[in-house]
């Protein structure tokens, strides 16, 4: 199952440092998810989730999580400098130059929250139920 802590673990490995104030809208993706899985997957329990989709619902829940704060403009205390600079997935490897054309900082960011949610539904077809 996941949790919390799995979610505030990943978002300061992103660079963001959860706060109290947060916890309300961290609950509320978590579950927000949680129900997307579980209808899209034609699943009745949270316990009906492999445990093999738990990451890739961690990084989905912090790409919304991220995208929410920075779109609300609620987003305090984040260093855009330090959002990534290279990421590596499998055989894919995306590397931003800092300064180079529109690569700013912000822009990095927003590519990696994109990153995080790339391929959910993929991920997740494999397990998939029938529903009659």
């Amino acid at each position: 199952m996941v949790t919390r802590a799995d979610i505030v673990n990943r978002l300061s490995q992103l660079g963001y440092t959860a706060t109290q104030d947060d916890v309300n809208q961290l609950d509320f993706e978590i579950q927000l998810v949680i129900n997307y899985t579980l209808d899209y997957c034609n699943l009745t329990n949270e316990e009906d989730i492999p445990e093999l989709v738990y990451p890739k619902m961690i990084d989905r829940i912090c790409s919304t999580f991220l995208f929410n704060k920075k779109n609300s403009g609620t987003m305090e205390g984040f260093d855009y400098e330090t959002a990534i600079k290279s990421i590596k997935e499998g055989d894919t490897t995306i590397h931003y130059v800092a300064g180079a054309g529109e690569d700013t900082p912000e822009n990095r960011f927003d590519s990696m929250v994109k990153q995080l949610e790339r391929g959910y539904d993929k991920w997740i077809t494999h397990f998939r139920r029938l529903s009659w």
